[in-house]
């Protein structure tokens, strides 16, 4: 296993808490009746601002948590998941494996020489195994 048992919480758990409490509060926004609002500035600037927030929370979802997947390997092949698909590739497939730090955590992506089921990188966060892996991986013989 090179990615981390982390992965399930930010792939699944974070996401859908997040998502379903933003939710809910614009919801209770647009659903509550005008005249129940106490606020010194207009109804209209709440909704549209609840409904921005929730918006930019998805878009950030999609763009950085939702690439993350489970990666696994052995000597002949690499398995990728997403807790719902499972592909594997050939290690002939792998064109190149980059480490990246985003916004502190570091990151694994996997390039494909052509695009998979999860696109041509797969992006991972690796285990505690990911290192010394990488080492046997890189050392003659």
């Amino acid at each position: 296993m090179l990615s981390t048992n982390t992965t399930l919480f930010w792939r699944v758990f974070v996401p859908v808490f997040s998502t379903v409490f933003l939710g809910g509060f614009a919801v209770a926004f647009l659903l509550t009746d005008i005249d129940e609002y106490y606020l010194p500035m207009d109804s209209l600037w709440i909704r549209v601002v609840s409904l921005l927030v929730l918006s930019v929370w998805v878009l950030f979802l999609r763009r950085t948590l939702w690439r993350l997947k489970r990666v696994d390997a052995d000597d002949t092949l690499v398995y990728a998941t997403n807790y719902w698909t499972t592909t594997r590739y050939p290690w002939t497939d792998v064109e190149k494996i980059e480490e990246k730090k985003r916004m502190g955590r570091r990151i694994i992506n996997l390039h494909l020489r052509a695009p998979g089921r999860f696109g041509q990188v797969i992006s991972f966060l690796p285990g505690s195994l990911y290192d010394n892996w990488q080492k046997e991986r890189k050392s003659p013989g």
